[in-house]
């Protein structure tokens, strides 16, 4: 019987989205990338001002030039060399363009150019593929509103400027232009140079082959991972195994089983019958007085043998034995005072009472 394997529609539509969304994002940060290459390579933007009669006034370190754009003649050489690769700012005499107020929400203020590029074949004469537009700031208006002001002209009418600037070898041409009592001035076009397209497309380039080595590089990562985790699982079993042999050697010998029963009991005898020096200092360093110092302590078996400086050397006889860790205690030898000290040196031997005698 023969099986059919068919894909899910859903499947394939979240598939060619992500490709679309991946795609754009990849157009989207190589056309900021070279952007910004660009900008930085051609440093500030010459700006052109048109004036009366169709005349420009372009700032030069040197002072200022005038020119026309509508004449065929090229460029002087000063000028020409100011422009080249240079993003150019040309700023247009608004009797170029039409004004048309605006009024909209204020909700609509995300998503003002979508609406404007809707509104521009009723505001103007032109469709929004055959008109180069931009408009205002929005601002405040009564009723919750927003109040912008549209300009816009023919596109064709801007393509003879934009095509001799670009003969010149410009950078980047921005279109501006700005009617009396207006605050920044509109951005009516912004036109890349050709060697922007090619920048974009190498830096998408950079990018996508960056982007297929990460991932071989996370797939090769992934790859190791799963080899060395495979034999670190081996290991961790291993040692896992090995501490449950001697979890159970160790049981067996508690128990009284195997060869290593006698050897534990023996450790745990000795465990009962010795006192643990620590233990021991502990319980000294309870009994002894604050104006008793221990110079020496010596442990063998179940007898501990102190010597010190102390005030009263005699009575630490007496408090020893009257403590419930120690018993039979004695001087080892006299009592000497040296000059220039404060006590007495002693040396004094006591039997250390285990806890099953204390216990009685």
């Amino acid at each position: 019987m023969t099986q059919m394997t068919t894909h899910s529609p859903a499947s394939a539509f979240s598939l060619a989205r992500f490709l679309d969304a991946f795609s754009t994002f990849i157009d989207l940060a190589a056309g900021f990338v070279a952007g910004l290459r660009g900008r930085l390579a051609r440093g500030a933007p010459a700006r052109m001002v048109e004036g009366e009669g169709g005349v420009f006034t372009l700032a030069l370190p040197d002072g200022t030039a005038r020119l026309r754009l509508d004449d065929p003649t090229p460029f002087p050489p000063e000028i020409a060399a100011a422009l080249n690769g240079r993003e150019v700012e040309l700023a247009l005499d608004p009797a170029r363009f039409l004004f048309r107020p605006l009024e909209l929400p204020r909700g609509a203020a995300a998503f003002l150019d979508g609406i404007v590029r809707s509104q521009i074949d009723r505001l103007t004469p032109w469709s929004a593929t055959e008109a180069a537009y931009g408009f205002t700031a929005p601002q405040e208006a009564p009723d919750d509103r927003l109040a912008l002001t549209v300009a816009a002209t023919a596109r064709a009418r801007l393509s003879p400027l934009v095509e001799r600037l670009k003969a010149q070898g410009v950078g980047a041409i921005l279109v501006t232009t700005q009617a009396d009592g207006m605050g920044a001035p509109i951005r009516v076009l912004d036109h890349a140079a050709s060697g922007a397209a090619s920048g974009a497309a190498g830096v998408r380039r950079i990018l996508l082959a960056v982007l297929g080595g990460a991932a071989g590089a996370a797939l090769l990562a992934l790859a190791v991972s799963g080899l060395v985790g495979g034999s670190l699982d081996a290991d961790l079993d291993d040692i896992a195994q090995r501490i449950a042999t001697q979890r159970r050697a160790m049981v067996a010998a508690r128990d009284g089983q195997g060869g290593a029963g006698a050897l534990l009991a023996a450790l745990e005898r000795r465990k009962r019958e010795v006192p643990a020096s620590v233990l021991v200092l502990e319980a000294l360093s309870q009994v002894l007085p604050d104006d008793t110092y221990v110079t020496e302590l010596q442990m063998e078996g179940d007898r501990v043998e102190v010597t010190g400086v102390s005030r009263e050397a005699a009575a630490l006889i007496r408090l020893l034995e009257q403590s419930r860790q120690f018993a039979e205690a004695t001087f080892v030898a006299p009592t000497t005072r040296a000059p220039g000290e404060a006590g007495e040196r002693f040396q004094i031997s006591a039997r250390v009472l285990l806890p099953m005698e204390v216990a009685r």
